[in-house]
């Protein structure tokens, strides 16, 4: 029987940079020319819109605005070398007043992304950033859109194609680790140029000063990390310490740490059914069987997927007996949901994972 396809479903796909790059390759097959083009919205909101963010950011972060560059009924050329921003740092922040931030993730290695939405109207913005080595790759993506023009982007000559009058994209060679991809929806060409001008580059020790309050910061992460544990039971092979998350947000540190123990948990139940040890499957069983209990999934259930996608593999974990569509299911919670390792789950022993 086929399964029906479910948010869990869809949560389970690879994460990360994998995942990343297929909803990059769903999303490229929207039209690319429309008289009209609807925003595509590609993440769930995962920051609440502050009204307040930009005025949030000029204090925190210590920007001056510069006043209002962003002018949709403007019609002519707008330089975009002059903008504040063409300083040094790998990623960019948006410094243009009437934006909010709404999504934000940032990975040291995978790369990450900074979301604003404009508080009148219907335009957004993305910026990505991602490692060098797929700089080219994106490139060749991109050129399927059309024929890309030049534009001077935070002092570098970049590319620009239009998915259609009121969406363009423009990439920026690589600078450091990373190359930048900034999209704008809802906003035509000339209003595109205009927030670019509005972009700073900044380091990753400067992005969390351009975030606002909601974002969890380097110095209040193992609070969070300790709250998200709170009624979560771990297995002997995990502890504390082993828990880490690089996440901005309460629901990414959320998925670090659900994934971590349910990862450790899957682990111990399938070393201990490879090793016939009936009373330690239990253990795995009755440990995982909470997981609909736990406060962090609830908390962030509304959000994503990524509760439904827990419960799924708990769940199957609890059922005892996986079908072969659950044992591939299990079998590929190394891509579904981050676990550690990649070694071929159910055989005589897990890689790093000592048997229970």
């Amino acid at each position: 029987m086929n399964r029906p396809i479910t948010d869990a479903g869809v949560a389970g796909l690879p994460i990360r940079e994998g995942r990343a790059e297929l909803l990059e390759e769903i999303m490229s097959l929207a039209p690319v020319e429309t008289t009209e083009p609807a925003p595509v919205r590609r993440h769930r909101r995962v920051l609440p819109v502050l009204a307040a963010a930009a005025a949030v950011l000029a204090v925190v972060g210590g920007v001056a605005w510069l006043g209002l560059q962003r002018d949709p009924q403007a019609t002519g050329p707008v330089p975009l070398a002059d903008g504040p921003g063409a300083g040094p740092g790998e990623l960019a922040v948006l410094t243009a007043p009437g934006w909010s931030v709404t999504y934000v993730t940032d990975d040291p290695k995978s790369g990450g992304e900074l979301d604003y939405e404009h508080a009148t109207d219907d335009s957004t913005l993305e910026i990505m950033w991602r490692p060098a080595k797929l700089y080219d790759a994106y490139v060749v993506d991109r050129n399927d859109i059309g024929t890309p023009v030049d534009v001077d982007l935070l002092g570098k000559r970049s590319l620009m194609w239009a998915y259609g009058k009121r969406d363009h994209t423009v990439i920026r060679p690589v600078e450091g680790r990373f190359s930048l991809e900034v999209r704008g929806s809802g906003m035509d060409e000339t209003a595109f140029r205009a927030v670019l001008a509005q972009l700073e580059l900044v380091g990753h020790d400067q992005l969390q000063q351009h975030l606002p309050d909601e974002a969890i910061l380097d110095d209040e992460r193992a609070a969070a990390i300790d709250e998200a544990l709170t009624g979560i039971p771990l297995p002997s092979t995990l502890s504390r310490a082993d828990i880490l998350s690089t996440g901005l947000t309460h629901y990414e540190v959320v998925a670090d740490v659900t994934a971590a123990v349910t990862c450790a948990w899957i682990d111990w139940f399938e070393s201990a059914r490879s090793g016939h040890r009936a009373a330690a499957v239990e253990q795995a069983q009755q440990a995982l069987a909470t997981a609909h209990d736990w406060p962090a999934l609830e908390d962030i259930a509304d959000e994503g997927g990524w509760s439904d996608a827990i419960w799924q593999y708990a769940d199957i974990v609890v059922a005892g007996a996986p079908t072969a569509r659950d044992q591939e299911l299990l079998d590929g919670r190394f891509d579904g949901i981050g676990c550690p390792g990649g070694g071929s789950a159910g055989g005589p022993a897990i890689d790093g994972v000592p048997a229970p």
